[in-house]
């Protein structure tokens, strides 16, 4: 957050109720507080995970990625910081800590095959808005004789256990399979 300006907390009391210095500080403060404002956005642009709007675009032109309008800040800063974490060669234990720092441990399932050539990651339901992002990032670091398939694992019959049928009946098969209830 940007400081409050007071350019007449620097001068001595007696200056304070003098008019002239009291129309300077109201004509200064707002231009110093302007300073503080870009000082602030400068460095938090350093840092992916502070980025704002400015900093996302200049981030996005530099590693040409491609964003959509209706994108969050949030999905443009975890595509930026997926690009910059990957890491070639590719390695299972190093996808699997790739993927617990980008979506968080048990956020996801990773099983392989080494000997059919394939990959694949279950995402839960409360990271499936990044699935784009995951399966490209999938598709650049893994191998290119291997298979990479990227899902989205849905809410299971055992969770849903414990509700009666009258209580599932309010809701749709697609709200149950991929919404939380309560």
């Amino acid at each position: 957050m940007a400081r409050k300006a007071d350019i007449l907390s620097y001068l001595p009391p007696i200056l304070h109720e003098i008019k002239e210095l009291q129309n300077i500080a109201a004509l200064e403060n707002p231009s110093i507080e302007r300073v503080w404002e870009l000082t602030e956005s400068l460095f938090n642009n350093q840092f992916i995970l502070t980025l704002d709007e400015r900093g996302a675009d200049r981030y996005e032109k530099m590693l040409g990625l491609m964003t959509n309008e209706s994108e969050t800040l949030e999905t443009r800063r975890f595509r930026i910081l997926s690009r910059y974490q990957e890491q070639a060669p590719y390695s299972f234990p190093v996808l699997k800590q790739l993927l617990d720092s980008l979506l968080g441990e048990g956020k996801y399932e990773l099983t392989r095959s080494p000997s059919e050539k394939w990959v694949r990651v279950k995402l839960e339901l409360t990271v499936s808005r990044e699935f784009e992002i995951v399966e490209v990032l999938l598709e650049r670091v893994t191998p290119q004789n291997m298979l990479v398939y990227v899902e989205i694992r849905y809410i299971q019959h055992s969770a849903l256990a414990h509700f009666t049928h009258a209580q599932l009946a309010a809701y749709t098969h697609k709200q149950l399979r991929e919404e939380v209830l309560s």
